[in-house]
């Protein structure tokens, strides 16, 4: 992994725009047409460029736009001198055949690609040539699902060079709330549960206060046999 890289994952801004301007002096000693040292003169005598590839083939702009605030290394990226980023925003891919554009429409990135067309829409209005492919506006629409799973897997590499944080709801969170909503419900029949059982604990401690033999009230007097009547009469 290249300085370009590792100064894009750490979202450090000034270094970027250092090594995008670093420039060997004597890069053009060679004699050459002088075709080719125009062309030198706007790209090959930078070292460090936007469209520079590393591991998986990813550049600095597919770095920058996996990441979550970016703005500012991706305005660097695509302001650089050789005027490379703007063209590598739609041309550059990796191993798998994506491009920054297609990464940022992925992660959803909207001030990305924003950034991006307004830059490239401007130079338009300067009268500079810009290189675009109009048929990758519609990648992201058209790609089929198994290759934005594929993306997907590649964009996982990616997440190596930085920290970031994904907020997904689970089934462990639906669990968690389903059961909070039953215990809620619960909650509301307690109450009457918790009357009932005090008031069969009242019943239980009168009926131990008051236990004890019946008592019996006779009416009439007891029977004894000398008392009992016998003969006529």
């Amino acid at each position: 992994m290249g300085l370009l890289h590792k100064a894009v994952s750490r979202n450090c801004t000034p270094m970027v725009e250092l090594l995008l301007r670093y420039v060997l002096d004597k890069a053009t000693d060679n004699p050459r047409s002088e075709q080719t040292q125009q062309v030198d003169a706007l790209y090959a005598r930078f070292i460090f460029k936007p469209d520079a590839t590393g591991p998986a083939g990813l550049t600095p702009l597919h770095v920058a736009v996996s990441k979550d605030g970016s703005e500012h290394v991706l305005d660097a990226l695509t302001d650089d001198p050789g005027l490379v980023g703007i063209q590598a925003w739609k041309n550059a891919r990796d191993s798998m055949g994506f491009t920054p554009y297609d990464y940022a429409c992925l992660r959803g990135h909207d001030s990305y690609t924003d950034l991006v067309q307004r830059k490239i829409k401007k130079r338009c209005e300067s009268k500079h040539v810009v290189l675009d492919i109009p048929g990758s506006l519609m990648d992201c629409n058209k790609k089929p699902k198994d290759v934005v799973k594929s993306l997907k897997a590649t964009i996982f590499q990616t997440e190596m060079l930085q920290k970031s944080t994904e907020k997904l709801h689970c089934r462990m969170c639906e669990k968690k709330i389903a059961y909070g909503n039953n215990t809620r419900t619960s909650l509301v029949y307690r109450p009457a549960v918790v009357s009932l059982v005090a008031i069969a604990a009242v019943c239980v401690c009168v009926a131990l206060i008051f236990r004890g033999s019946p008592e019996v009230i006779n009416v009439l007097r007891p029977f004894r046999w000398e008392l009992l009547k016998y003969g006529s009469g």
